[in-house]
């Protein structure tokens, strides 16, 4: 981690009149300038000029190469640490969460010990030169989009930094690089959606990464990212470019029937929705209001259940029963029951041991 000091030139300067046994005033004389001058030097008041620098390296034997270097260091330093002080004003923005999803991920070291580094790992994780700029940034990021809009009715939001965060983390993935030479093809999507369907309905752990291969075939991008801790999402649709829509998921719980939910309720954004746009999937139900969310949830239903209802699965409570009824419409075991809970058709003590744990799956190859 940078140093959070700066050395000024003439501390050198002032080491060299100590083992010289040198005063002030007699190199002032050597120099051809005044006491004030080196006193002002040695204290880091004033400037090393390039004309001082030179007379300095036929007095104290330094090239003046090495007294300006020295003087760029200084300023430098002193512009990096006032900028830190500066910075540390916005430590208290940053949720903790944010902090130590960016520690794990390796993006900072710093701790609040030194708030200013934090905040400047956090800017520079972003690609943001000030706290105005990231906040700008990630509003332009947000704006116009239907989801934040909806919750923002519902009373609540994300917090923006968790979001930025698990965003960016996206961005930098091996995935979401590759897709940005990718070239989306709707009608393509459309018709392997059947297919898609047909994959889930038996989740293992090569899952995930079939998944992402169809989806690259057609030009989309799906990656799941484990999130910082309460950002309550399952995924999110947006788009490089507004050319490429990226379907970026959490996988939350870590079970099949959420993964493969969240998946075909992005779809519905990407197939149904303007390019461009942001969309999310949250944790909760009452969070999605809008219409766009109102149709991607219209799309999944009628994608996965094939123009069934999910009052299908009224009555049943044994496993086998569901198990039973899944195969016949040709669906998870898991996503059934995350339906039948979603929709108050099961209690959430019931059923839960036919979801498929997908942990340990999420690094696609």
């Amino acid at each position: 981690m940078t140093a959070n000091y700066a050395v000024a030139p003439g501390a050198y300067l002032e080491e060299w009149l100590e083992e010289q046994g040198l005063s002030q005033q007699a190199v002032a004389e050597m120099l051809g300038s005044s006491r004030k001058q080196v006193n002002e030097i040695i204290n880091g008041h004033a400037p090393i000029s390039s004309e001082t620098a030179m007379r300095l390296e036929r007095v104290v034997g330094i090239p003046a190469a090495t007294w300006l270097k020295y003087e760029a260091i200084y300023r430098s330093d002193r512009a990096r640490l006032a900028d830190s002080e500066s910075l540390a004003e916005h430590l208290d923005e940053i949720h903790p969460d944010a902090v130590a999803f960016l520690r794990k991920i390796g993006a900072t070291k710093a701790t609040k010990a030194k708030p200013g580094f934090l905040v400047g790992d956090f800017l520079a994780f972003h690609r943001c030169g000030t706290w105005d700029a990231y906040v700008n940034q990630s509003d332009a990021t947000r704006k116009g989009d239907y989801a934040l809009a909806a919750l923002k009715e519902a009373g609540t939001e994300p917090d923006r930094t968790l979001l930025t965060c698990w965003l960016r983390a996206g961005e930098l993935t091996e995935e979401f690089e590759q897709g940005r030479g990718y070239t989306f093809d709707p009608k393509a999507l459309r018709s392997v959606v059947p297919e898609l369907r047909n994959r889930v309905a038996s989740p293992d752990a090569d899952m995930l990464n079939d998944v992402h291969e169809l989806l690259a075939s057609v030009g989309v991008v799906f990656l799941v990212l484990p999130p910082p801790r309460n950002l309550p999402l399952r995924g999110i649709t947006r788009w490089i470019d507004k050319k490429v829509p990226v379907i970026q998921q959490t996988g939350r719980w870590v079970r099949d029937g959420f993964v493969i939910w969240a998946l075909f309720h992005e779809l519905g954004h990407v197939l149904n929705d303007p390019r461009g746009e942001m969309h999310l999937e949250f944790t909760t139900e009452k969070k999605r209001t809008s219409a766009a969310e109102r149709g991607a949830n219209a799309f999944a239903l009628e994608t996965l259940l094939s123009g069934r209802e999910v009052t299908d699965f009224s009555g049943l409570s044994r496993s086998g029963d569901i198990v039973a009824k899944s195969k016949e419409i040709g669906i998870a075991p898991g996503l059934a029951v995350y339906l039948m809970h979603r929709k108050r058709l099961l209690d959430y003590k019931y059923g839960n041991k036919l979801f498929v744990s997908l942990e340990g799956t999420f690094q696609l190859r």
